[in-house]
């Protein structure tokens, strides 16, 4: 069995990213869409798993609203900042 470092926080700010896109305005490019979220990653607490029981200890926070809203808080602050300044 080969174990892999990852942080699912960036699975979950990906998904909501892409979930948030279609509300907000301003540039959705590739560039921007990877802004965003680097900048939303370097605000949240990292969420790393090695293995798949850890994974889904850690998937349960899903259900928390808050936890969302936090990712989501973080997202609108991203894409203001990243909206004003595009390194495009």
């Amino acid at each position: 069995m080969q174990l892999i470092l990852r942080n699912i926080m960036e699975e979950y700010v990906i998904i909501t990213l892409d979930e948030m896109l279609g509300f907000l305005d301003g540039c959705k490019c590739e560039r921007c869409r990877l802004d965003i979220a680097s900048y939303t990653l370097n605000r949240l607490k990292p969420k790393y798993v090695a293995t798949t029981q850890g994974e889904l200890m850690s998937r349960l926070c899903e259900f928390d609203g808050q936890f969302k809203a936090s990712i989501m808080a973080e997202i609108t602050q991203a894409h203001a900042i990243i909206s004003k300044h595009p390194r495009h």
